[in-house]
Formats: C-alpha cells, structure tokens, sequence
C-alpha cells in the first residue's frame, strides 16, 4: 500500500496469488513433524536427567539408620516438569499436545524402568551377598531371635515404589495414560521381593 502526495491511501493492493498462501501452508504443515521430533526429544532429556537422581536412592538408605520411606522423593517431580511446562501447558492444539506428551512421558517411562531394574538387581545381589555372610557368622544368639526389622533394602525398594507411584499420579493429572510400559513399571517396583 502506498500514500500519494495527497496523503490520502492508494486503493491498489499488490495482486493476490492463492498458490503462494498454499504453498506456505503446505510447508508450515510438513514442518510439523520434524518440529515433534525436535521438541519431544529435547524435552525427554530434560525430563530423564531426573532419572540419574534416582541411582542415588540406595545410597539414601544404605548404612543410614533412615525411618522407613513414607513420601516420594523431589526428583520425582523432574520427571514431568519440563513436559508439563513445555508441552502440558503450551499453546499448542490439543491434539499436538496429547500426541507429544504421551510420546515424552512413555520414552521417560522405559528408561525409568530400565534404572530402576538395574536397582533392583543390585539389591538382589546385595541381599544375597550379605544373606552367604549371616549364614557363615550365625550365632546361638542370632537363631533365637525372631525380631525382622526392615532392612536398608526394604526401606529402598520402599522409596522407588513411592516413586513410581508418584509418577503414576502425575501422569494422571496432567491426563496422559499411563499405558502398558508404567503397567510393567509399576509390576516390578511392586512384586519387587527379597
């Protein structure tokens, strides 16, 4: 649009090409699955370096004379921040959310599971360990005790199904299925036994 001397508005507008705005479309929309892919690996990242909090949990425990777990540890909220702030929250269409967000959320579910199974493998082999060390030292007056105190291995396996569980609720909250991956998650935290 150009004023003239006058000024006054000229009314000649620049010709109007349908094929351009098409075009522009067409290429915004091819746009969005790479922009997915970007921004829900970015955002996994972020939530699964919460995951390395969570190796810590048996140090926590071990050797500490901590009470018994009752709440879920602080990085268990690092799991969904950054989604829930990202994504959850963004001004992104609803379908774009929900697709995006569930797609984060199962990716920082398995690899959950795969930390928290290599825990629990640990304690396993931890308990089997000490298990050969009492049987080899049993004394008379060991065998007539009958007193169990939760162990540090108990208040750990504790510790993680609070978290999953946590985890659980969360998910929940922000309306993303929890699928069958946290179904296997949260089997294993629960059937975890010495």
């Amino acid at each position: 649009v150009s004023t003239q001397s006058t000024g006054t508005v000229s009314p000649h507008l620049p010709s109007y090409n349908p094929h351009l705005v098409e075009d522009s479309c067409r290429e915004i929309l091819d746009s969005i699955p790479t922009l997915a892919d970007h921004v829900t690996s970015h955002v996994t990242e972020v939530c699964c370096k919460a995951i390395d909090q969570a190796q810590a949990v048996p140090r926590l425990y071990r050797r500490t004379n901590r009470e018994t777990p009752t709440e879920p540890l602080g990085y268990v909220s690092g799991l969904t921040e950054s989604l829930e702030t990202d994504i959850h929250n963004s001004c992104l269409p609803e379908s774009y959310k929900t697709e995006w967000c569930s797609k984060v959320a199962n990716t920082v579910v398995v690899r959950y599971h795969g930390a928290i199974s290599e825990i629990l493998v640990s304690l396993r082999k931890t308990e089997d360990s000490l298990a050969m060390l009492k049987r080899g030292r049993k004394s008379a007056a060991q065998q007539g005790s009958t007193v169990v105190a939760n162990t540090d291995e108990d208040k750990i396996r504790t510790q993680l199904k609070l978290d999953v569980t946590a985890l659980g609720t969360k998910l929940e909250q922000l309306g993303i299925p929890q699928g069958e991956d946290f179904g296997n998650l949260l089997t294993l935290v629960s059937q975890s036994k010495r």
